[in-house]
């Protein structure tokens, strides 16, 4: 059932997000500098009604409406971004989705068992499932098999809304591996990035800043089609950690070596 409504809720919401492309948007900028519209709203809308009328049990984690109870050991949560990239949405700019992952208070930690992200332009949904592989529209992701060379690899990252010192060390970081790796995209919606990397487009990504939202359900689909996340700070990755680097294995040892 799980898996189901998942893809359902997906497709639901993506259809709200196409039908208000294009077309005129409430903006409000919220206190981190992002910004959110009338159409992150309506599809969270959709996204929480139906998690309340089907698994009325669990909890909410969503980037608009924050968390609905304080987590407790063996609670189910889940994570949800009813808009990630709605700079480029706001803007026409076609590279946007949505993300939703179910996931398991396990030692205090949100641990991910259930993830997809769908790409309302692009007509891609991504599902993956603890154990159970991570699929593109029902064809089987692999990435564990051996990366390009770190110069021919093509990457992604991004430098989320940071200021100051912290966008600073975000360019340094982006220059020490542009200057072993040219082809690097910065396409504002991590979520999505993350899919792109688990379906094998990307080679790897890296991001500091990023919330349990953007990637809860990213970072399942890279490590269930064969690839790695790791955290800025160790090997180890949970979705309330800061910095991540995600995708082929040598690809991420790499990015890791000239960042860190």
């Amino acid at each position: 059932m799980s898996i189901s409504f998942l893809e359902e809720t997906l497709t639901l919401a993506s259809q709200e997000l196409l039908n208000r492309f294009n077309h005129s948007l409430s903006i409000d900028v919220k206190s981190d500098f992002s910004i959110v519209t009338d159409a992150d709203l309506a599809s969270e809308k959709i996204i929480l009604e139906r998690i309340h009328k089907y698994f009325p049990k669990d909890k909410i984690f969503s980037e608009e409406s924050g968390m609905s109870a304080k987590r407790q050991e063996g609670d189910y949560y889940w994570i949800v971004d009813p808009l990630d990239g709605t700079t480029n949405y706001s803007r026409s700019y076609p590279f946007f989705c949505v993300s939703i992952a179910r996931a398991k208070v396990v030692s205090g930690i949100f641990e991910p068992i259930l993830g997809g992200v769908i790409n309302p332009i692009g007509s891609k949904m991504y599902i993956a499932e603890k154990g159970g592989g991570a699929f593109c529209n029902g064809k089987k992701m692999d990435i564990s098999g051996p990366a390009p060379e770190f110069n021919k690899s093509y990457l992604c990252t991004g430098f989320y809304y940071n200021r100051g010192k912290e966008l600073e060390e975000d360019i340094i970081r982006f220059s020490k591996v542009a200057a072993c790796c040219q082809p690097i995209r910065r396409d504002g919606a991590a979520a999505l990035d993350l899919a792109l990397t688990a379906e094998g487009i990307f080679d790897g990504f890296w991001e500091k800043g990023l919330k349990p939202w953007d990637i809860a359900a990213g970072c399942l689909l890279v490590t269930e089609s064969g690839g790695v996340v790791r955290s800025y700070e160790s090997g180890d990755y949970h979705v309330e950690q800061q910095g991540i680097i995600s995708g082929r294995e040598s690809t991420v040892r790499r990015i890791a070596e000239l960042i860190l």
